[in-house]
């Protein structure tokens, strides 16, 4: 894992794009490029909002947390067990940078240095 993260590998709604086993492969982030998004990633209501309102960060948000982010925060934590909402509202409380210094801890392999993938809460280099 890199010593920084980009902040540009946090979603908009709360992801963090290097924690996720699509992420290079073949996604590089929603901020970043469409190249290689599924078609329902590409149709992402999120997306969508966040392109139109020139905002990065659903967090930053005059209408956080609206109907979108609510219902994504739903879905996400069925799927996955993590919050999404309360993941884009630590953009507001602690600045990006930060936050990302945060989830590089949260999300690297302590026995490789690894990334630990929210789907499979394995490490993508030791599989531990």
């Amino acid at each position: 894992m890199p010593e920084k993260i980009n902040t540009e590998l946090f979603a908009p709604c709360g992801v963090n794009c290097i924690s996720c086993e699509k992420y290079n492969n073949p996604c590089s982030g929603c901020l970043i490029s469409d190249s290689g998004k599924s078609k329902s990633t590409l149709k992402c209501k999120i997306k969508s909002c966040f392109d139109n309102k020139k905002f990065k960060y659903c967090g930053r948000c005059s209408e956080f947390p609206c109907k979108l982010i609510k219902k994504h925060d739903k879905n996400f934590k069925k799927r996955h067990g993590i919050s999404t909402l309360e993941s884009a509202a630590r953009i507001k409380y602690m600045g990006i940078n930060k936050m990302m210094s945060g989830d590089r801890e949260k999300w690297i392999c302590p026995k490789c240095e690894g990334i630990i993938t929210y789907q499979k809460k394995t490490c993508s280099e030791c599989k531990s």
